[in-house]
């Protein structure tokens, strides 16, 4: 057999290896002596002579099982001559004809010719052989015997050297590595090499040259080549002189070798080295390009930064759906998947520009659309598209990952800190309009909500009802504002069935009135009584609740029911035996949290902005855990909602009314008499349908009063929606205890590098199914840990990113349906430890089953 019969046989033996079952059709039946003749290593060949039946009780053996055989079918007839006859055979395997696709299994022989032939002969004689066969003049013989006689150069010293005769492979060999240039002199193959080079990819090597110098004027025609062939529009006048590749073949070919040489990990750091020498050699950082000249371009770092650059200053002006994708599309380029810190630009960029997004929208929609109610305004704010809170959720993102980014010194990250100061500029502008208008109306609605929950009715009509269908977890989340829960939500339908609802709070908006709201009998006659040291507290049934002890014992008392009360640290990362049997015993379960306040209350801003989002995660795995012992029905709200914007300036301040001051806060005052202003509205208790003859001042748009000692940038208290709208969210567990079907799935973790040495790491995960069936990809989540604690937050991802919680929805390989895409994951370090070795975990999100784990990651930083 020869070259091109060769070359077709490991077309075939690779498809075996990859997927076991191979069903291969040849109706011209060119290939009759080669299947005859077919001997692969452990593979039944099995040829179709005149019966499907016959056929199908020969290969019944190697199909019937649920472990995969490795089995080819080789049928000389056309697909649809077959009759589907074949039909489970070719489910469960691969199919190889001409025109078949992906081209790896496309048989035609024109086809196969031009392949097996282009790194013996050339690009030219190749594409003459194809229409030759095309023809009918060239049989498979004919074609073998051609290749004998072409072989010249690379059947010569370089195959043997390099171990493959096809320019990529040796070009992506010599560019990786020095390690054959000793015996490329020693065999003085330097010419033969220099010659197969420059047939295919038509790069001029002057004689004479040492291997290196060969590597470095190769390297710099093939990324100069890349470049240049991707660049859209004109190229600048001081790179027309650069030289490329003549022709478009190898043009292609060089842009060919380039991307594989970069995707390829174990070569890529070859590629980063002379990447950085080419760049600077051209001088790339000078340059001034175009958005859309370089917005296909990954082949230089220098310009993948102007690119970033281009996208910040256009979002400056503008910010559109096309350039807030590009810099979602980017965040899957070569250079966000080889930087970790990339990666998070780009994210940065994503979300700023989204956010900007939903600024424009929201102001464009208050300006000119009809003069809504408060009711309507309530309903855009949590609506089930495109929401008004989605303001708020880009913002928190945002803010998230700008205080989990490091930025350098210098200027490099100038333009990336004029966008989030733009974004926060217009979140804080517009959030300020949308609230004085909402709150100007529900002043004119007589602050009446017709048909939406009240906080004091949750107990009642949402609690109570699942108490008699069964044992019922009641969650009280301090500070969970309604985007939260609704951002919560998109990450927990695989696991519950679940239902997303919006109450209006009772006001003030602060803990003690909201979490009392949520008590048995709140939605009678409940006040607003003072209790001393400018402390408020709700009075219901003639009960005074001032604090957690209150609550907890008003509702053991009303509940008519056992009661057991936790707290969310007590369930994680597993609840004591006392805990366990608590909760078993019990029929209402009442779990609190104040992680938010207590974080956000601190004034440690930026420790705030980077951390509050795990109490999402948190509460996923709490409610797992219910589940687990047993919970049928899991209720979950909120005491109030919360504003965190900028960090108050004098301009944002106003007055407080004064008078008899029974409570002040940056956002509410409470209290009898005082002045009047239009910076705030004034209200009385009783407006809102709660008893007591206290009046109420808060401001109409993001303003705060000024107090003493009080909070920077986290406030609540007030009457915005942000404050005003809390979740209820009503959950039951479907999945709690499965671990994804997709058990048979051999997965591989692939480290950015061996050490920790900044801030930000990277893992590639991939996965194989290891059987014939369809499987869909988990969502999983990545950990880096140390002594067991997890000591890292997830930033970003190639896709399939998840902001609510950081899981990462894989998805499959496009080319490969038992493949799942190779997807990048970037951490950042959020904690300080003393180990010297860290692993890295990946973990099913839905179970916490561990699927994969890298051990003993160097760890080379501080945070502190």
């Amino acid at each position: 057999m020869g070259s091109v019969t060769d070359y077709l046989i490991s077309l075939i033996e690779k498809q075996v290896n990859d997927y076991c079952l191979v069903v291969w059709f040849d109706p011209e039946k060119q290939y009759k002596d080669v299947a005859q003749a077919l001997n692969i290593p452990e593979t039944k060949i099995a040829h179709y002579d005149g019966s499907f039946f016959a056929l199908r009780h020969e290969i019944e053996p190697y199909i019937s099982g649920y472990e995969p055989r490795r089995l080819i079918v080789y049928v000389p007839l056309d697909h649809a001559e077959t009759r589907n006859a074949l039909a489970e055979v070719e489910a469960a395997g691969v199919i190889m004809r001409p025109g078949q696709q992906p081209p790896a299994r496309n048989t035609r022989l024109s086809v196969i010719a031009r392949n097996a032939l282009k790194p013996i002969v050339g690009e030219d004689t190749a594409a003459s052989i194809e229409k030759q066969v095309e023809a009918g003049k060239l049989t498979l013989a004919d074609l073998d015997a051609l290749a004998e006689k072409g072989e010249g150069i690379t059947r010569g010293v370089v195959s043997v050297i390099f171990g493959a005769g096809n320019p990529q492979e040796v070009a992506l060999s010599f560019l990786s590595s020095e390690r054959h240039d000793a015996e490329l002199v020693s065999k003085n193959a330097v010419p033969e090499l220099a010659m197969l080079l420059q047939s295919a990819f038509g790069v001029e090597l002057p004689g004479g040259e040492s291997p290196n110098n060969l590597r470095t004027r190769l390297s710099r025609f093939v990324l100069q080549t890349d470049f240049l062939t991707r660049l859209r529009g004109a190229v600048p006048s001081e790179l027309q002189t650069l030289k490329i590749a003549a022709k478009p073949a190898m043009r292609e070919a060089c842009a060919t070798l380039a991307n594989t040489w970069r995707l390829r990990r174990d070569l890529r750091e070859s590629y980063v080295a002379f990447v950085g020498q080419v760049e600077k050699e051209l001088g790339l950082s000078n340059f001034t390009f175009e958005r859309e000249q370089i917005a296909n371009v990954e082949t230089f770092l220098e310009v993948e930064r102007a690119l970033q650059r281009e996208i910040e200053s256009a979002l400056l002006i503008k910010s559109t759906d096309d350039l807030v994708q590009t810099a979602k599309d980017r965040q899957s380029s070569f250079w966000s998947e080889h930087i970790p810190n990339m990666q998070a630009h780009w994210a940065l960029v994503a979300v700023a520009g989204q956010l900007l997004l939903e600024a424009d929208r929201i102001e464009q929609q208050i300006k000119s659309g009809p003069d809504s109610s408060a009711k309507a305004i309530f309903n855009s704010y949590i609506g089930s598209e495109n929401p008004l809170c989605l303001l708020d959720t880009n913002h928190r993102h945002m803010e998230r990952r700008y205080h989990n980014f490091d930025f350098e010194a210098g200027t490099r990250h100038d333009g990336l800190k004029q966008l989030i100061s733009k974004a926060r500029y217009r979140y804080m502008e517009v959030g300020a309009i949308l609230s004085e208008k909402f709150l100007r109306r529900y002043q004119e609605s007589k602050y009446r909500l017709t048909g939406v929950l009240r906080q004091t009715e949750i107990y009642k009509q949402k609690v109570k009802p699942k108490i008699a269908e069964g044992k019922t977890a009641y969650i009280w989340v301090d500070a969970l504002r309604f985007e939260m829960g609704r951002d919560m939500v998109q990450s927990l339908s695989d696991e519950f069935d679940l239902q997303l609802e919006s109450a209006v709070g009772t006001v003030p908006t602060i803990t003690e009135i909201g979490m009392a709201a949520l008590l048995p009998s709140a939605e009678g006659a409940a006040s607003v009584v003072a209790v001393g040291d400018s402390k408020l507290a709700l009075k219901i049934d003639n009960t005074i609740i001032k604090d957690r002890k209150d609550r907890v014992k008003f509702l053991k008392s009303k509940a008519g029911v056992n009661v057991f009360d936790v707290k969310l640290e007590d369930l994680l990362p597993s609840p004591k035996r006392r805990i366990e049997e608590g909760i078993r015993e019990a029929d209402l379960i009442l779990v609190t949290s104040q992680e938010i306040d207590a974080l956000c209350e601190g004034d440690n801003v930026p420790l705030a902005r980077r951390t509050m989002d795990d109490i999402l995660h948190e509460l996923r795995r709490a409610f797992r855990v219910l589940a687990y012992l047993g919970i049928q029905s899991i209720v979950l709200t909120a005491d109030h909602g919360y504003l965190f914007g900028e960090e108050l300036d004098e301009a944002m301040k106003i007055d407080a009314p004064g008078g008899e001051t029974v409570d002040l806060h940056r956002r509410v005052w409470v209290g009898h008499g005082g002045t009047a202003d239009p910076a705030y509205l004034r209200a009385r208790l009783s407006d809102f349908g709660l008893g007591g003859d206290f009046e109420i001042a808060a401001p109409w748009n993001f303003a705060c009063f000024r107090v003493k000692g009080g909070a920077k940038a986290y406030f609540h208290g007030g009457m915005s929606l942000q404050e005003l709208v809390i979740p209820v969210i009503t959950l039951k567990p479907t999945r709690i205890g499965q671990v994804s079907s997709i058990t048979n799935i051999e997965w591989k973790l692939i480290a950015g590098s061996q050490k920790i040495s900044t801030r930000f790491f990277s893992v590639q995960i991939r996965g194989v199914a290891t059987n014939l069936f369809e499987f869909i990809p988990p969502k999983v989540r990545v950990e880096i840990r140390a002594k067991g604690e997890s000591i890292s937050t997830p930033v970003s991802a190639s896709y399939g990113f998840e902001e609510a919680t950081g899981d990462i929805q894989l998805r499959l390989d496009e080319n490969d349906p038992k493949a799942i895409e190779p997807n990048t994951v970037t951490l950042a370090i959020t904690k300080e430890s003393n180990q010297k070795g860290v692993n890295v975990h990946l973990l099913d999100a839905t179970s916490g089953a561990e699927l994969a784990r890298l051990d003993k990651i160097e760890m080379a930083i501080s945070i502190l």
